[in-house]
């Protein structure tokens, strides 16, 4: 019974360390984006991506080749001189052993802080990171069993991703389906508990955020069939972008020439940047430039192929990040663009509706993780729950056109 109380106690005490580390990497990440590309909230909430927009072309290049510089030399030295990292799932797997602390905490800041200067890659992996690593001394403090460590630390993970998207019923989700893969009752209670504690705690610092407002959704009896007909483009996509990350990065962090490489590689992205600075960042833009309907089909399609090639450059250059919000750009920009091929011949369907869809089924089959993926894109927009039938419908199909792809790959 003590040893029970003891973890109950610790896994309030994650949700809320998870709020705390939310707060912070969100406040540093926006005060670098300001830093970086000269702009800020004076006179109300600038988002990311009109302040890049409205940054001169050159200073995005030099912003992208700084990032690179720090990326390259961030991570081999850390991976030359800090304790080896350990991926999360990792730590799950075998909790006891523990997350380096010190190597952990500067790994999650260099991720964060490259995202804010424009990397490409998710920011979610960072507040993972940093939570489980003191859900990880917790375990030690406590002198939690193995059962019990593996549940504090992959609730940690939940709880982090929680707070930074401001997504509690996705938080529990994720370290259900993707850190724990159990659906025990006391798994699930633990990781409801982490995850809504660390989205309460982060709303005090910085408010009850919904990432992607939208125009009011059509979802009628067109988006149902334009949903079936797309699931199978959106599931082999999918599995392609899976398995073109895979091989990545190219060199050893520890190898010396990955400083160049990556000073190259995110030189090409800020090159890239100077004509389209909206595949900048984690994919927020292309979210929210296709989800109000800000930019016509041939735009979705230049960004979806430019954002693509961008992941793979910061991929293939060392640097660490998620992709969670990059595959969720990649599915709305290709649904975006289908939905118009789609109203050229057939009933009319929403545009922004076909993106909200796309960006769900996309993330789902990329990071194989469908039902956090369907509640995800819930939480980040609060679409109508009506949108489930066609998100549900178009998870399935694609999930089953995905497997079938990688199969025969």
């Amino acid at each position: 019974m003590k040893q029970q109380f003891k973890l109950w106690l610790a896994l309030a005490a994650v949700g809320a360390v998870g709020g705390l580390v939310g707060i912070v990497l969100t406040e540093i990440m926006h005060a670098v984006q300001h830093f970086a590309y000269g702009y800020s909230n004076a006179g109300g909430y600038t988002p990311f991506r009109v302040g890049v927009e409205a940054a001169p072309p050159l200073r995005r290049l030099l912003a992208l080749a700084a990032c690179g510089v720090l990326a390259g030399g961030g991570w081999w030295l850390l991976k030359r001189r800090a304790a080896p990292l350990v991926p999360l799932k990792t730590a799950v797997a075998a909790p006891l052993a523990g997350l380096p602390f010190a190597a952990t905490i500067a790994h999650a800041l260099l991720q964060i802080v490259t995202v804010g200067m424009g990397s490409p890659l998710g920011r979610e992996v960072a507040p993972r990171e940093m939570t489980a690593a003191f859900a990880s001394a917790g375990v030690r403090y406590f002198g939690f069993d193995e059962p019990s460590a593996r549940l504090l630390i992959a609730c940690a993970s939940g709880a982090g991703l929680a707070a930074v998207y401001n997504v509690p019923l996705a938080g529990a989700l994720f370290a259900l389906e993707v850190m724990l893969a159990s659906w025990s009752p006391p798994a699930a209670a633990a990781a409801l508990l982490t995850s809504a504690l660390a989205a309460a705690v982060a709303r005090l610092g910085l408010g009850d955020v919904q990432q992607y407002p939208l125009p009011d959704l059509a979802v009628g009896t067109p988006l149902v069939w334009w949903s079936a007909a797309a699931a199978p483009l959106l599931g082999i996509v999918a599995a392609c972008f899976r398995r073109s990350v895979k091989p990545l990065p190219f060199l050893a962090r520890g190898d010396g020439r990955i400083v160049a490489l990556a000073v190259a590689a995110f030189a090409l992205i800020g090159a890239a940047a100077m004509w389209f600075p909206d595949i900048l960042g984690n994919g927020k833009a292309g979210n929210q430039l296709v989800f109000a309907e800000l930019i016509d089909w041939k735009q979705s399609v230049v960004l979806f192929v430019l954002k693509w090639a961008a992941v793979l450059l910061a991929l293939a250059a060392g640097a660490y990040g998620g992709l969670i919000t990059p595959s969720m750009m990649l599915g709305s920009t290709l649904a975006f663009a289908g939905a118009a091929l789609w109203n050229a011949f057939l009933p009319h369907t929403s545009p922004a509706s076909a993106a909200v869809v796309g960006a769900a089924v996309f993330l789902g089959v990329a990071q194989r993780m469908p039902l956090t993926a369907l509640v995800f894109a819930l939480e980040l927009t609060r679409a109508p729950a009506s949108l489930l039938m066609p998100l549900c419908l178009c998870m399935a199909g694609a999930l089953a056109a995905g497997q079938w792809f990688e199969r025969r790959a």
